[in-house]
């Protein structure tokens, strides 16, 4: 038995060392997709930090006086022009326009009988058995009352009109950023309701060093990222506000933006302004992009397997980052999914490229 047990011991002691020693097991080959890397003419950018704004922002008031009946107006809510904002009590409006109706048909119903007395004037004046001064009379009275009809017509019009603007409504497409008026409060012509900013005018602002202002051409394409809402933008150039600050010699950039629901004004969004002339750059994938302690590397394949490769970003674009001085070439290809998960030298397996 002590034997049996020594020749156990002696055999775990030499297999051991085998284990400990043996190679670990290299990781599966990975499926990748890769695109190539293109030229193109760029402006070498620089990344600066600004603020979500609207260009157009109206405090919207009404045109005539009234009790608020119903407010629709919310903070954040998304309106289209000619939503109703704020409704008036029209009641006394409407009884207005009922007693205007009554007196409009007494009028007609006077026109039929004064009318039909100037038809039978007219036809005894021909026969001479009329005065002249009774015809002109019925005839003045006639046309008094057409007067008077037409007035009440305007006078209907105008009633309808004020119906019509006791419906506060926006003047354009836009987000509500404030109300100033609620249900059961009173408000006068020009008495602003609510601030309404519209979505059409949407900007990023952002200030810009005055050295660089002669790089910025208006409707060239810009790239905004706005971090609190996880999304990027292509913007493109407004133009500048016409004041260089004083003291840091910078102005303000305005940079178009399609608005996106979740933007609040001043919120911080960075734009990727240009810094110099145009030169030729390599574009790649946004995509194809890994930080590795913080820094960009891209991966490409070779002999079937994958190449880190550092970067040094230049610019940024829409989907795409450029670069210059740097391994990666002009048709080299780069992965764009997979990378994620990839490891140095690791075997790759490509199963699709993606063509420009």
């Amino acid at each position: 038995m002590k034997t049996f047990i020594f020749l156990c011991l002696v055999a775990i002691g030499v297999l051991q060392p085998l284990v400990l020693t043996a190679e670990p097991k290299a990781p599966p080959p990975a499926q990748v997709v890769v695109t190539k890397v293109v030229e193109q003419e760029l402006a070498a950018s620089r990344n600066l930090i600004g603020v979500i704004d609207f260009d157009r922002i109206s405090d919207v008031s009404g045109e005539t006086s009234g009790l608020i009946t119903r407010q629709n107006s919310v903070e954040g809510m998304q309106v289209k022009a000619g939503a109703a904002l704020v409704e008036l009590n029209t009641d006394l409006i409407h009884k207005d326009m009922d007693i205007k109706q009554m007196q409009r048909a007494q009028v007609n119903a006077d026109l039929n009988r004064v009318g039909a007395t100037l038809k039978r004037l007219k036809n005894l004046l021909q026969k001479n058995s009329a005065s002249r001064q009774a015809y002109d009379d019925t005839r003045y009275e006639y046309q008094a009352l057409q007067k008077k009809h037409a007035t009440l017509d305007e006078e209907l019009a105008r009633l309808r009109l004020q119906l019509e603007k006791s419906t506060v409504r926006a003047p354009f497409d836009g987000v509500i950023l404030g109300k100033f008026k609620e249900q059961g409060e009173w408000i006068s012509p020009g008495v602003a309701v609510c601030r309404l900013a519209s979505t059409t005018d949407t900007v990023v602002k952002a200030a810009i060093s005055e050295k660089l202002i002669r790089y910025q051409n208006q409707g060239e394409p810009v790239a905004v990222t706005i971090d609190s809402l996880g999304i990027q933008l292509e913007g493109s150039i407004r133009g500048f506000a016409p004041v260089v600050d004083m003291r840091s010699k910078s102005a303000t950039l305005k940079i178009n933006v399609p608005y996106r629901k979740g933007m609040i004004q001043n919120m911080s969004a960075s734009v990727e302004a240009a810094a110099g002339e145009r030169r030729t750059l390599h574009l790649i994938p946004r995509d194809a992009v890994v930080r590795i302690k913080g820094k960009p590397h891209v991966y490409t394949v070779k002999n079937g397997k994958a190449k880190m490769l550092a970067l040094d970003i230049v610019a940024r674009t829409g989907t795409m980052v450029a670069v210059e001085k740097s391994p990666v070439t002009d048709g080299i290809s780069v992965v764009v999914d997979g990378n994620d998960r990839l490891q140095p030298d690791q075997a790759v397996i490509v199963i699709n490229k993606i063509s420009k």
